[in-house]
């Protein structure tokens, strides 16, 4: 039976945090400590390559100077296998019935189907009961063959777009201890939180785009719908539903839409970014073509604090 490798990045994470450029720059925060935000990448099957490896790292030690905060601790269910989050993931072990004071996140790195076509998946798949459905586990799952034509940049920037996702940004908006996404099904859905408006107001210059609510990449383009922010408005900005070429700058936008879900979020690293005029458009003269990003996966279940599970319910 395949086997998951139990590997804690998070303190080696944090140290590499200061080496982080791909994502833009920023002030080195200090740090959750102990007590603040706990996140565990765990491979399944074979490790990735060391490039791999170094964005997850990268990754992990970014949203852990922005996520301060500790959540409620949760017991992960006996007898609880990835099948039941992924169906191409049966024939791994049972997860660990342990208690998670964060987010664990199983990441596998494999041959999918060649470069060019099928990056992979990511999202979370067990949801805190209370908490505004943090959540408390979740799966990454990514082509070998794409992986290996990336760049350390964009690989950087690949692997944090993916890993908030996992951590619910878009993942979780619609859910009802959330209630975040209104305009489901139409070409204008908006996000509600109203500290990601602000920011995006105050800080990233949308005093015009964000005036109520935040654009919401919807069915007035191609790309993935209602759990990105719109290409059209907000181009290269980390968490819209293309990576373009060049930087991809995390927002304050972004980082307060995580407060907007109820963590506690210390934003004084975010990029540099500003709101452009007008519609955007990839720059017709990159070498590097934008990168479509998969359809993040939802929740499965909700998690008590016992370990029992029921269905997650999606408002959209």
């Amino acid at each position: 039976m395949p086997t998951f490798v139990r590997i804690d990045r998070s303190l080696l994470a944090v140290l590499l945090f200061a080496s982080l450029s791909a994502c833009g720059g920023g002030s080195t925060p200090t740090g959750p400590g102990p007590v603040g935000y706990e996140l565990e990448v765990r491979w399944l099957g074979t490790e990735p390559t060391a490039a791999t490896q170094l964005s997850f790292d990268r990754a992990v030690a970014r949203i852990r100077s922005i996520v301060t905060g500790g959540l409620s601790p949760v017991n992960l269910p006996a007898n609880f296998n990835l099948e039941q989050c992924d169906a191409s993931l049966a024939g791994f072990e049972d997860v660990p019935a342990e208690l998670v004071h964060g987010l664990i996140i199983y990441a596998l790195v494999e041959d999918i189907d060649g470069p060019g076509n099928v990056l992979g998946s990511a999202g979370p798949c067990l949801v805190r009961d209370t908490d505004r459905s943090k959540p408390a586990l979740g799966i990454m799952r990514l082509d070998a063959a794409d992986l290996a034509t990336f760049p350390q940049a964009r690989l950087d920037q690949l692997i944090l777009h993916e890993t908030l996702h996992v951590i619910g940004f878009g993942t979780v908006w619609s859910d009802e201890s959330n209630d975040l996404l209104s305009g489901v099904g139409t070409d204008d859905a908006r996000f509600l939180g109203t500290a990601a408006r602000d920011a995006c107001r105050d800080q990233n210059g949308g005093v015009v785009t964000c005036a109520n609510t935040v654009p919401v990449h919807s069915e007035d383009g191609v790309g993935s719908a209602y759990s990105h922010w719109r290409e059209s408005t907000f181009g290269n900005e980390l968490m819209t539903p293309f990576l373009q070429a060049g930087a991809a700058p995390l927002s304050a936008m972004s980082m307060r839409a995580l407060q907007d879900m109820g963590y506690q979020v210390n934003a004084s690293s975010a990029d540099a970014y500003v709101v452009a005029a007008g519609l955007r458009a990839e720059d017709a003269s990159a070498t590097t073509p934008a990168i479509a990003l998969p359809e993040p996966t939802r929740p499965r279940y909700k998690l008590g604090p016992s370990g029992t599970l029921v269905p997650f319910g999606d408002n959209r």
